[in-house]
């Protein structure tokens, strides 16, 4: 048998052997945006967890902003959920997209309740009522809170926050969180301490630099994400602004080793690197009918280096 296998160069065909078991051993996975730091990490190590277990994964990048859902550009991932149904994946794992938004369509709930009556779907993100997905919501409001009241316990009272999208849930959560506790804490919640734009580093340098023109008593700045932390400092010395030693800087989100920025970047590590491993074991234990892992712990811990610095006069 083996020399016929040689000589005719056989390789298992994983589609015919999943016409027999019903499964293909091909997961998909919905992104926004593959070259955000934290999608791009998020399914390296999807991929890698998947292929541990003998899965392939299909990767859907669907370019999703709310800026060009609202320039109508809205069938992308409808025409994804139809490929993945095709395809006949064994499940998939949706890490953004139009379900982000905070006002999510009619049209979106029934694609989405379409695909999850076919196949196992996770959704990383918040838990939308009557659609039958397993949802994993790891944004933790502690976080913001925390990076908060550490500022004021510098002695900090004006501190802005650059960065993020409007509509999108994890930009107005955070914002709720930021002002409720600038409000519990006695800070002020001035709204000209608060500039959105999106979540990259060209969007934090615009950013800060309008918070830097409408706030100039700001002394400490939260950023959504690494990003746009390092767009803040670009912008904070093209103002002349020394961080920390003239304003205090703070990302919401790690994406990389801050060590390695000047000055070294204080952020929220929300252990994201976690979440590939968890949502594959998840994933799996749904498609074989199995009993799901333990959820790891995703609270967010503060890490000080230099950017915080040190309590003010």
């Amino acid at each position: 048998m083996e020399a016929v296998i040689k000589k005719y160069h056989y390789s298992p065909n994983t589609l015919a052997q999943g016409l027999i078991l019903r499964q293909t051993k091909t997961l998909g996975v919905i992104v926004p945006d593959i070259t955000n730091p934290y999608f791009s990490t998020l399914f390296s190590e999807i991929e890698r967890s998947a292929h541990q277990s003998n899965y392939s994964v299909i990767l859907c990048n669907t370019s999703f902003s709310a800026a060009s859902y609202a320039d109508g550009e809205r069938e992308k991932e409808d025409k994804y959920f139809q490929m993945i149904l095709d395809k006949k994946v064994d499940g998939v794992i949706i890490a953004g997209g139009q379900i982000d938004l905070c006002e999510i369509s009619e049209d979106y709930r029934d694609a989405l309740r379409r695909l999850a009556s076919s196949i196992p779907v996770i959704v990383i993100g918040r838990s939308l009522p009557g659609i039958p997905c397993t949802f994993i919501n790891k944004e933790n409001d502690k976080g913001l809170s925390i990076a908060i009241r550490y500022l004021a316990s510098l002695g900090h009272r004006r501190i802005g926050f650059v960065g993020g999208e409007r509509g999108v849930h994890i930009t107005e959560s955070r914002l709720n969180v930021y002002h409720e506790t600038v409000r519990t804490l006695g800070l002020d919640d001035d709204p000209s301490l608060i500039s959105t734009s999106n979540y990259y580093m060209s969007d934090g340098y615009n950013a800060a630099r309008q918070l830097l023109d409408k706030a100039p008593t700001v002394t400490a700045i939260l950023a959504m994400n690494d990003n746009v932390s390092i767009g803040a400092l670009r912008a904070a010395a093209d103002c002349g602004i020394t961080i920390p030693n003239d304003m205090a800087l703070i990302s919401c989100d790690q994406f990389y080793d801050g060590n390695f920025l000047t000055p070294r970047l204080t952020s929220l590590n929300r252990h994201n690197e976690r979440l590939g491993r968890y949502v594959i074991s998840l994933l799996l234990s749904l498609i074989q009918n199995t009993a799901p892992p333990k959820e790891p712990d995703f609270s967010p811990e503060l890490v000080i280096r230099e950017s915080s610095g040190k309590r003010i006069k």
